[in-house]
């Protein structure tokens, strides 16, 4: 597949804004939040375009090790957000529902990956939370581990912490 990926701009915010909302058909974040998301930490916020439509994005921030057992008591990432953390978070992996299984979040996720260790060098790992669905294949696939349970995430389902060791 053929993609170009980039960083996202406030252009790109409504094509996000509609991915996300076919993705999280009960609490997707508004457009406010994704560009209050793209503000806090620009490099780790990229696109995936195929033929100049936007087909994916990933979402970051960087902070230091942070308790958390529901999603709530981290959705303000900005609070969190320090550029000089050693662990890059992943926000959020979003896919159009038609490019799904076509690589596209692989690729973003390895791209956000590369960047951020080139320009944050003292990054040691990458931490996200999955929804166990997604955990056998495609977070393993990219070389996660599971590190912990989190059974009340969210009110709709458990979440896994998961974690990726730079070497």
């Amino acid at each position: 597949m053929d993609l170009d990926i980039c960083a996202a701009t406030h252009d790109d915010l409504s094509d996000i804004h509609r991915i996300e909302k076919s993705i999280e058909s009960h609490y997707p974040a508004n457009r406010q939040t994704l560009k209050n998301r793209l503000e806090m930490f620009p490099d780790g916020f990229l696109i995936a375009n195929r033929d100049s439509q936007l087909i994916g994005y990933i979402e970051s921030c960087i902070w230091n090790e942070q308790s958390f057992s529901k999603y709530q008591d981290i959705s303000r990432f900005s609070k969190f957000h320090n550029p000089n953390g050693i662990i890059l978070f992943v926000i959020f992996i979003g896919v159009d529902k038609l490019c799904q299984k076509m690589g596209v979040g692989s690729l973003l996720l390895n791209e956000l990956k590369i960047r951020t260790k080139k320009k944050y060098p003292h990054i040691q790992k990458v931490n996200l939370v999955s929804k166990q669905q997604y955990v056998n294949n495609f977070y393993r696939k990219n070389e996660f581990k599971k590190i912990k349970r989190l059974p009340a995430y969210t009110p709709e389902y458990p979440g896994i912490l998961m974690e990726y060791r730079f070497d």
